[in-house]
């Protein structure tokens, strides 16, 4: 094996119960306890004592047909609300959610974002994301629901909005001169004046730029190349769906080359495959777990979450009999390797339907998997959603981790301060500095 230099970067997502359906209702979940602080501080501490780069909160929103199920946990707790908290009972780790760019506000968003940045001291990560939380049915107040090209309009104008106004600040506008009565100079802190299609936004940010400059963006890269969005230069984490190396790889070179045109250094883009880990003492009891799980998806909500993915009502169709004649159907089953499945059948293998990469072995399988995929350049490191919680994530951390620090391809400490620091990643430069300059 040709060996790659560096260490790879591992972050992890915490939504629920675990990110298998029907995970809440496994023995090990701890459903009960969603909306207690103590289960997310837990999740917190473990993921650092784990030496991850970044805990993402995903709150994803829940789709109509499943909500209407009844048979999932719903939403839990305000994602930045919950970071905040987070922030105090932890010192290095990265913390971070998303943010729904179709409903909130940037000026908002920016506030809230350097804030948390602030009091965490350079920890903060953000997805601006296009899907609404609540649903477009479900949502109080905001701009009347859009095209699909009018959220990725407002999603960009979104962005460059908030980037300006973290930038409306430059370095030492903080002077705190006691003896001349100046707490800020005056001539450091700018207008934005921005007028655009979504947004009329006169600033200055309330508040000084955060400490990372901008906040670390997250982007999402699925089979389908959505990639190629035209604000790209901006993201620095890309999590990305991908099943097999050759794919990863081609995917991964295409995504670096991009950055490379652009005139970004490659190395400031990090590329991290998500995985669905299921772990056993040996591949037998793996697959037995994973057997177990796939147990726990009841034929509705299979069927639910499949409409929801599909935008198309599957959940009056008999689970037994012929499959429907449904647009997009098909398409997923192959691109699955499901085909001959019946709707039940297929409603319990719905994460590789949805594209997720669901790993079945043993720890130390799963890290020779990470690391073949490491040195044949298929990411920079790996995106982690564990099946169950807090459970799954505790495997992880005291099986998986220790054989990848062993092997030198994961930190045993951390040695800087800030989620930048961690991933090795610059401050960006004050955009209205350079533009001036």
């Amino acid at each position: 094996m040709n060996k790659r230099k560096g260490q790879l970067h591992l972050t992890v997502s915490v939504q629920g119960a675990g990110y298998h359906p029907g995970s809440w209702r496994h023995p090990k979940a701890e459903a009960e306890k969603l909306h207690e602080s103590a289960y997310f501080y837990r999740l917190a501490q473990t993921a650092e004592r784990g030496k991850f780069d970044l805990l993402f909160l995903d709150h994803t929103s829940i789709g109509e047909h499943l909500r209407a199920a009844g048979r999932e946990p719903g939403l839990l707790l305000e994602p930045f609300t919950l970071l905040g908290a987070l922030a105090s009972i932890t010192k290095h780790i990265g913390l971070g959610a998303a943010i729904s760019t179709s409903v909130m506000e940037p000026f908002a968003a920016a506030r809230q974002l350097a804030v948390l940045d602030h009091l965490s001291g350079g920890r903060t990560a953000w997805l601006a994301s296009t899907v609404e939380h609540l649903g477009p049915k479900r949502r109080l107040g905001g701009p009347p629901e859009l095209s699909g090209r009018e959220l990725i309009e407002r999603q960009q104008e979104f962005v460059e909005v908030a980037g300006r106004l973290w930038d409306s600040w430059e370095e030492g506008a903080v002077v705190i001169d006691r003896e001349q009565g100046r707490y800020i100079d005056s001539d450091k802190v700018h207008l934005i004046h921005h007028a655009g299609k979504h947004f009329s936004v006169r600033g200055p940010l309330s508040i000084p730029r955060p400490p990372q400059g901008h906040p670390v963006r997250i982007g999402l890269c699925s089979t389908s190349d959505n990639w190629q969005e035209p604000d790209f230069d901006s993201i620095d984490i890309l999590f990305s769906s991908q099943s097999f190396i050759g794919d990863a790889a081609h995917a991964y070179a295409r995504v670096k080359k991009r950055s490379s045109l652009l005139g970004r250094s490659p190395d400031k883009l990090k590329v991290l495959t998500t995985v669905l880990p299921i772990l056993g003492e040996t591949e037998e009891k793996a697959g037995k777990i994973a057997s177990e799980f796939r147990e726990l998806i009841e034929p509705e909500a299979g069927l639910a979450i499949l409409s929801d993915l599909l935008n198309s009502d599957l959940t009056g169709y008999p689970v037994d009999g012929p499959l429907p004649d449904i647009p997009g159907l098909s398409k997923a089953i192959k691109a699955a390797g499901l085909e001959g499945l019946s709707l039940r059948e297929l409603s319990r293998r719905i994460l590789e339907l949805k594209g997720t990469k669901v790993f079945v072995g043993t720890p130390e399988q799963l890290a020779d998997w990470m690391e073949a995929w490491y040195h044949d350049y298929g990411s920079d490191g790996f995106h982690i959603q564990p099946s169950v919680l807090p459970s799954g994530l505790e495997e992880f951390v005291e099986q998986v981790i220790p054989i990848l620090q062993h092997r030198g391809l994961f930190r045993t400490e951390y040695t800087g301060k800030t989620l930048r620091d961690h991933l090795g990643l610059p401050i960006p430069k004050n955009g209205r500095l350079r533009k001036e300059g």
